[in-house]
Order: C-alpha cells, then sequence, then structure tokens
C-alpha cells in the first residue's frame, strides 16, 4: 500500500485557494455543494481502488486540488509528479502518477484533453 502523507503544508496553503472547484452559476448553493460531495466521495473512491491511502480525507482532496492549481499555474505532468514524491516520502513515482492522474480525471478534466 502506498501511504499519502499530504503535500507539505505551505504548498497546500499557497495553492489550494487557487485551485477550487468552480460552482456553475445556474445551480444552487446546495447543488453545487450536492456536487462537490459526489467529486470527493469519487475520488476518494478511486484513490482505493488505486491502493493508495491516507491519513485524512480532507488533506487528500485538498492536495488534489493542489495538483490542479499547479498543472494550472503551468507545471508539467512530471513537474507535479515530482512535486508529490518529494513531499511526500512514501510515493514512488508511479503512486505520484497514479495520485496525480486521478485528482486531474476528478477536479481538472479540461486538463486531461490536448489544446
Amino acid at each position: 500500500m502506498k501511504l499519502l502523507t499530504v503535500l507539505a503544508a505551505g504548498a497546500v496553503l499557497a495553492f489550494s485557494g487557487a485551485a477550487s472547484a468552480h460552482a456553475d452559476p445556474e445551480l444552487g448553493a446546495q447543488a453545487s455543494a450536492d456536487d462537490a460531495g459526489v467529486h470527493h466521495a469519487a475520488f476518494l473512491e478511486s484513490l482505493r481502488a488505486a491502493g493508495i491511502t491516507y491519513s485524512s480525507p480532507s488533506q487528500a482532496i485538498d492536495a488534489a486540488r493542489t495538483v490542479c492549481g499547479l498543472v494550472d499555474r503551468g507545471e508539467t505532468g512530471l513537474q507535479v509528479i515530482t512535486d508529490l514524491k518529494d513531499n511526500n516520502p512514501g510515493f514512488t513515482t508511479d503512486g505520484a502518477a497514479q495520485f496525480a492522474a486521478i485528482a486531474a480525471n476528478v477536479y481538472c478534466p479540461h486538463q486531461l484533453t490536448k489544446k
């Protein structure tokens, strides 16, 4: 099992605010909260299915949203994987890549399409 110890606190604080989910203005606040809950549950289930464990669901979610923030700021996939490994010594390259891919698939799928 791979252990997600969470991105370094400084990185999470620096990027998590900018990587927040975008709510659809047509939907009410409750629908947006429900959508977020569905995304969070899907993300955590995908981690479980991949064999990636974590100490705190909220910290894992924050780390995933940070991944999207890093990509939005122009980091390449390789840089994101390196950041994940540097800040989570238990991650292998494969584990960090799996985490980043799951995070992107759930929280920033627009980053997965070719421009």
